[in-house]
């Protein structure tokens, strides 16, 4: 058994250990704190930064490396090379790096004949559009145009090329009308036959009408074998008769003729 006077010895002791212990966790700490590599380290990152950070700038300038030459590129059928300069040059506002590309490709691509572009900076002093224009491949009612993918664009109506196929069907069938419009215009041609109208109706029955006036209606199933039937039958017995009006062709062995009066 301890004594009292033993006892409070023995807490100082304790005591005296816990500063000393407490003391050498200070002196790590704070010689981690003010470690010389570490400091020299954390110098020379700052001044890296500083120094990157001072390039950014000089190079954002527009001063630094103007544009000296701009080169358009493009078939410049529906979009003319004046037209095109004006807008570009109305997006140069910067020199080499720190042009805005973006800016200049959303400048162009709103101009309603254009496809695709593609703006690419040329080393030192000079900048590159690529510009590719919309192929029409049939007009969408009076509103539109419809490009070879099946996709609606919409540039002024006096821009749209003459005698242009009208293609009339539900709003989401664009598409579908025209991959079946180049199916039924190449079988078409094949026969010397030329067509002036495409009608799908909302219960998706197919009608055409051909160059001369002549409406041929397909119906909604078997379109394709019932248009090669019609080319067949069309050419020897019907393309003479100039009061041929509309010719069906929904029966399974034959069609029916209406007559104009």
């Amino acid at each position: 058994m301890k004594l009292p006077w033993q006892k409070a010895s023995a807490k100082k002791k304790q005591n005296r250990r816990l500063k000393q212990e407490k003391g050498k966790t200070s002196a790590r700490l704070w010689r981690w704190d003010f470690n010389p590599r570490l400091m020299t380290q954390a110098g020379v990152m700052l001044l890296l930064m500083v120094v990157f950070y001072a390039l950014w700038l000089k190079l954002m300038d527009p001063k630094t490396l103007p544009l000296q030459q701009v080169k358009l590129e493009a078939s410049f059928e529906k979009i003319s090379k004046e037209q095109l300069h004006e807008i570009v040059s109305g997006q140069i506002n910067g020199g080499f790096f720190s042009l805005d590309v973006a800016a200049v490709t959303d400048a162009v691509s709103a101009l309603p004949w254009v496809d695709t572009v593609e703006v690419r900076r040329v080393w030192p002093d000079s900048l590159h559009v690529m510009v590719k224009e919309q192929v029409a491949l049939a007009r969408w009612r009076d509103q539109a145009l419809v490009n070879v993918r099946g996709e609606l664009f919409s540039p002024a109506v006096k821009s749209f090329p003459a005698a242009m196929v009208e293609l009339d069907g539900p709003d989401n069938s664009v598409v579908n009308m025209a991959h079946q419009f180049s199916v039924f215009n190449q079988a078409l041609e094949q026969a010397g036959l030329n067509m002036k109208r495409v009608v799908l109706s909302q219960r998706r029955a197919w009608m055409l009408e051909l160059s001369d006036g002549v409406m041929v209606v397909l119906g909604r199933s078997d379109i394709e074998k019932r248009m090669q039937r019609f080319i067949r039958f069309y050419s020897p017995l019907l393309a003479s008769a100039e009061n041929v009006r509309r010719v069906d062709m929904r029966y399974t062995n034959g069609f029916a003729v209406q007559w104009r009066v």
